[in-house]
């Protein structure tokens, strides 16, 4: 008999020192699996509205606009491309001498940087792009988050005004490619581009041919519905003014 109580007490003090050996080692592991990445930017660009693609962050010594620092992009802030060095647009209401520096950033899902740079604007106010020509070429099926900051404090000295959205590359597929090779116009193009969701290539084709100064009433269509359909209809009569300078 004393040997069953002697074997009983073993199997409970065995089993009592493991659950003390698991409530050791849980916590930890639940630490380690909460861990949350790094947050690169620590400029206040992280925060703001939802979307982000209407100027966030403080104004600082930036002049009065009467329309706001805007990226056009969806309202979702979400868009697809399947380029490797995709294009970036962004409507500007700063003349060049009133910002003090440009930046733009582009980083993984992990807020690591894929690319960070300092830029300069065209002098006068419109919609600008950003090329990446010189980042590392997006990866397929990866998303990434970009941020367009202007400081017009020197030095940083407050957080910056900034529009932020989302890019995912997607691969190529043969049906598309035959589409796009087949297609003469701008606005072909654009028409495929749009029809697949993607959204940077589609609004390059017609942004890159928009006149610098253009009219009201001989915009074409299709730029004043694209924009019209993600609810950018005030931007209709900006000007594009060209690339920053990186």
């Amino acid at each position: 008999m004393s040997v069953v109580k002697n074997y009983i007490k073993s199997k409970y003090t065995i089993a009592f020192a493991l659950v003390l050996w698991m409530s050791n080692f849980l916590p930890a592991q639940a630490q380690l699996n909460t861990t949350q990445p790094k947050r690169t930017e620590t400029d206040g660009s992280r925060r703001g509205r939802p979307s982000g693609r209407t100027a966030t962050g403080s104004r600082g010594d930036c002049p009065e606009v009467n329309v706001p620092l805007t990226a056009l992009i969806p309202v979702n802030n979400q868009g697809l491309t399947m380029a490797e060095y995709p294009q970036f647009w962004i409507f500007v209401p700063y003349q060049s001498k009133n910002i003090a520096i440009g930046e733009f950033v582009l980083q993984d899902k992990q807020n690591n940087d894929v690319y960070r740079t300092n830029f300069t604007l065209p002098q006068a106010p419109g919609i600008v792009n950003v090329s990446l020509g010189k980042a590392k070429p997006l990866q397929i099926n990866q998303e990434y988050q970009w941020f367009f900051k202007i400081y017009c404090s020197p030095e940083k000295l407050s957080e910056p005004l900034f529009v932020k959205g989302w890019i995912q590359r997607i691969a190529n597929n043969s049906d598309l490619e035959r589409k796009l090779a087949a297609a003469r116009t701008p606005e072909q193009r654009f028409t495929i581009y749009y029809e697949n969701h993607i959204w940077y290539e589609a609004v390059t084709e017609l942004a890159k041919h928009q006149p610098i100064r253009p009219q009201n009433n001989s915009l074409p269509s299709d730029w004043s519905n694209l924009l019209k359909r993600v609810d950018l209809e005030y931007l209709i009569s900006q000007p594009v003014v060209g690339e920053v300078k990186l």
